[in-house]
């Protein structure tokens, strides 16, 4: 490969990202801070996998076909394109091809002189919502495919990528080397590479199923974290007073001496922890929808079972990322007991997996003492099916209704029905309570879950995946009342002391 004006960009034997630039395994991760080289590393990377590639049996070209993944199309044309074409630069490789999906076509002399040509096709995609990304997936094949910031991607997404390794074929020699590989910094809480990787302890309470999967990462597999990017600094008391660079820090010999001193100006600890850090934090991005929710106020310490002597209600939301958060109102306080997510699935598929969950989570409760709260958008078909969301769990055995004092929908009733036991106190503690093993709604409510503005520049909150539970759990808290408590009116089944009044004497006055 001719460097013909590349960027001279150099990783140091010894360091983390020269280990995981010569790594061969199936599956591969490398974490660490900004600035610390990750992105130039997995197009290295990519390169010397195409370069590696045996030749065709039938033309004796190296062929490789890549995809290199990034969550949005924006982030992806401004920092995952740019820095491949810093490795890769188009007056030498050739110009990339900048309609929609970019794609980049190379074809070059094999570094060893031996008179073959390394020929490579990657296709920069932009997948962020299972439901919209995997069916594109599912129409392509690859020898590799690379996840840049994989911190904001989906489990589903990569297990699908994984899948879908089938280039060159078989019938010209198949391939010398196939896998996924991606960088990533520190991922929030939640996220399935902050549990597998064992960065967070595997949630309490999970289903058989998902702690199978979450709970261990897989031998053959590659994590590589690198050292973070600051040292901190402390008091006396062990308080945090500065920061200074780690002299451990990898790709430094890149960067401007102050780069490091630039990047903390202004930020809070818990973005400083996060991206330079290495650390496992929520960082949250806008204003959260419900900033009076505190972890250690609204999160129970242990795990909060059901009482058998009270109903459930469930709160439904619907969309190929359904969710449902069970709870119980018992003296006037909202206890939130499970969450179930759903993955690129309709209300076929997770109607039965909801009667499922309740079978298991729940014995002691029959059928009929649970009480359904859906998003009215419920009650309207698909152009997939002619049943409605709504139709499909009666069905199942669960009929929905839509929460009392919902009034069109209203994201204000909605949002100030949660926000109005989050503000109150019983009997001495939180009328809200959230069980430890709902920890994507925990993630959501702490500030993922959060307002941008709209196209009418009115601030509205965010559709993404913590949306989806944040809003089942407004289904729930106004199925129990919440909505009728802000408007002066006991909950449903909740007695209000009635005023007595005396009768009237009506006396005749004569004139």
């Amino acid at each position: 490969m001719s460097d013909g004006g590349r960027r001279q960009f150099r990783i140091l034997g010894g360091t983390r990202l020269a280990e995981f630039v010569r790594s061969n395994r199936f599956v591969d991760f490398i974490m660490g801070p900004l600035g610390s080289g990750k992105t130039h590393a997995v197009c290295a990377r990519l390169m010397r996998h195409a370069q590696e590639q045996r030749p065709s049996t039938l033309d004796g070209l190296r062929k490789t076909r890549w995809a290199v993944i990034r969550n949005t199309y924006p982030e992806l044309k401004r920092s995952t394109i740019r820095t491949w074409t810093e490795i890769v630069p188009e007056h030498v490789y050739g110009r990339m091809n900048w309609s929609q999906p970019p794609s980049h076509r190379l074809k070059f002399p094999h570094l060893s002189g031996d008179g073959t040509f390394v020929q490579t096709e990657v296709d920069f995609l932009a997948l962020d919502k299972p439901e919209e990304s995997i069916p594109k997936l599912r129409s392509t094949e690859y020898t590799g495919i690379v996840f840049n910031e994989a911190q904001y991607i989906d489990k589903a997404i990569v297990d699908e990528a994984t899948s879908r390794l089938r280039y060159p074929p078989k019938s010209e020699g198949g391939a010398t080397w196939q896998g996924v590989f991606g960088d990533l910094n520190a991922p929030d809480e939640d996220h399935w590479l902050a549990i597998m990787t064992g960065l967070v302890d595997l949630p309490p309470g999970l289903p058989d199923e998902e702690a199978v999967a979450l709970g261990k990462w897989p031998d053959e597999w590659g994590f590589h974290q690198q050292p973070a990017a600051l040292m901190e600094k402390h008091d006396a008391h062990g308080r945090v007073i500065g920061y200074e660079v780690n002299p451990h820090a990898e790709n430094l010999e890149n960067l401007d001496s102050d780069y490091y001193s630039k990047q903390i100006t202004g930020k809070t600890k818990a973005w400083i922890d996060s991206r330079l850090m290495v650390r496992v934090v929520l960082v949250t991005e806008g204003s959260p929808v419900w900033p009076m929710f505190k972890v250690e106020t609204h999160v129970a310490t242990e795990v909060l079972h059901a009482n058998p002597h009270y109903d459930i209600d469930v709160g439904l939301d619907f969309g190929r990322q359904p969710a449902a958060i069970f709870g119980q109102g018992i003296n006037q306080c909202v206890l939130i007991l499970q969450e179930l997510l759903g993955q690129n699935e309709g209300a076929v598929t997770f109607a039965p997996k909801v009667r499922r969950f309740i079978a298991q989570r729940f014995p002691d409760h029959p059928i009929s003492r649970f009480k359904f709260w859906g998003d009215p958008k419920g009650q309207d078909k698909t152009q997939t099916d002619d049943r409605t969301a709504y139709e499909v769990f009666e069905a199942n055995g669960m009929k929905v209704r839509v929460p009392p004092g919902l009034i069109g929908n209203s994201i204000t009733t909605r949002v100030d029905a949660v926000a109005t036991p989050l503000n109150e106190m019983y009997d001495g503690r939180p009328r809200f309570q959230l069980s430890p093993v709902c920890r994507t709604l925990k993630v959501a409510m702490a500030g993922r879950y959060h307002n941008t503005k709209d196209e009418t520049g009115e601030l509205r909150p965010c559709k993404d995946r913590y949306s989806n539970p944040a809003d089942a759990l407004q289904y729930v808290c106004l199925g129990m009342g919440e909505g009728r408590r802000m408007t002066g009116r006991p909950p449903i089944g909740e007695t209000k002391a009635a005023r007595v009044h005396k009768p009237k004497v009506m006396r005749r006055v004569m004139a």
